[in-house]
C-alpha cells in the first residue's frame, strides 16, 4: 500500500471517530445498533466492501437497514458477488475494523489484512460497490458515511441504488456480476415472469373458490410495502391488498417480528379479518419482498 493510499485512509477515518465504550459484532444481520452509534462503523464497512471488491474482482453490495428493528435503529451488511451474504471468513476482520480505537490502528489492521489476503491496490480493476437503504430517517446520512468509506480506497466507486429492499440489492449485485441489467424494473420483471411460469404449472380442473387468488399483506410501514404497491400492478392472477404501507411508524405495532413476539394481530387488522386465512385468503405480515 503506497503512501497516497495510507494518507487517504487516515484523513478519511479521522472524520469518523468511533463512539466510546461501544463494541459491535458482525453477524448474520450485519452490524445493528442505535443509528446514532453507527456512523463510524458504516464508514469502515464501506472500506471493507471496497476491499472485498478488489479481492474478488467483482461488484459488491452494501445495504443500510435494520429490518424488523425499531425505527431509531439501523444497520449495515455486505452482499458478496453471488448476491449471498458476506463470507464468514471476513467477519472477524469486520469486527476488528469496526472496533479499532483510532485511525492509525484501523490503518494497521487494513495493511495486515490486505497482505494476508493478497489484495493489491494498484494495477487492478477499480473496486465498485452498489449501495442501498431502507426508509429509515437515518439512512441517508449513514449511506453518505458508507460512500466516504468506499472512496477512501483509491479509485473505488460507490453507486447509490436508492431506497430498495434488501433482496432487491442482493439481486442487483448478482445481476451486475452476471452482466445483466441491475435495476428495480428488471428485478420486478424477473419476479413477475417467474410467478407467471409458476401459475402456468397449476393443473387444470382444480376446484377453487373466489378467494383463492387473494392475498392480504402487512407492509410494516416500511420499504417492503412501498415496493409491493408497485410490484402488485405487474402481477396477473393474484389480487394483493397491502396494509400498513407507510402511513404509520416503521415496525411500530406492525411487522412479522411484532406479531411473533406479542402474539397479536398487527395494526390495521381487526376482528373482521379473523376469518381471512380460514376462508382461503392468506395473510402475510412483515416485508414480503424486503
Amino acid at each position: 500500500m503506497n503512501e497516497k493510499q495510507q494518507s487517504l485512509l487516515l484523513e478519511s477515518a479521522a472524520r469518523f471517530p468511533p463512539p466510546k465504550g461501544v463494541k459491535l459484532s458482525y453477524g448474520t444481520a450485519g452490524f445493528r445498533a442505535d443509528a446514532s452509534l453507527l456512523e463510524s462503523t458504516v464508514f469502515r464497512v464501506g472500506i471493507l466492501a471496497a476491499l472485498r471488491s478488489l479481492k474478488t474482482g467483482s461488484v459488491i453490495g452494501l445495504m443500510i437497514t435494520a429490518s424488523h428493528n425499531q425505527v431509531s435503529d439501523n444497520g449495515v451488511k455486505v452482499a458478496d458477488p453471488s448476491g449471498g451474504m458476506l463470507t464468514q471468513d471476513w467477519e472477524p476482520f469486520a469486527d476488528a475494523i469496526a472496533n479499532a480505537p483510532d485511525p492509525h490502528s484501523l490503518l494497521q489492521l487494513i495493511i495486515e489484512f490486505a497482505k494476508k489476503e493478497d489484495i493489491g491496490f494498484e494495477g487492478r480493476q477499480p473496486a465498485e460497490v452498489l449501495l442501498g437503504r431502507d426508509t429509515r430517517p437515518s439512512g441517508e446520512a449513514l449511506l453518505d458515511a458508507a460512500k466516504q468509506g468506499i472512496t477512501s480506497i483509491v479509485g473505488a466507486i460507490g453507486t447509490d441504488m436508492g431506497v430498495v429492499t434488501t433482496p432487491q440489492l442482493h439481486w442487483m449485485v448478482r445481476a451486475r456480476n452476471r452482466g445483466m441489467e441491475a435495476s428495480e424494473s428488471s428485478y420486478f420483471h424477473q419476479l413477475s415472469s417467474s410467478f407467471r411460469c409458476l401459475m402456468d404449472l397449476k393443473p387444470e380442473g382444480i376446484r377453487k373458490n373466489g378467494d383463492d387468488n387473494a392475498l392480504v399483506v402487512d407492509g410494516a410501514d416500511g420499504v417492503g410495502g412501498e415496493k409491493l404497491e408497485h410490484f402488485r400492478k405487474m402481477l396477473t392472477g393474484l389480487c394483493i391488498e397491502v396494509r400498513n404501507r407507510g402511513d404509520g411508524m416503521l415496525n411500530e405495532g406492525v411487522g412479522a417480528d411484532y406479531v411473533q413476539k406479542e402474539k397479536v394481530a398487527p395494526r390495521g387488522f381487526g376482528p373482521a379479518d379473523a376469518g381471512l386465512s380460514g376462508s382461503g385468503v392468506p395473510v402475510w405480515t412483515g416485508m414480503l419482498i424486503g
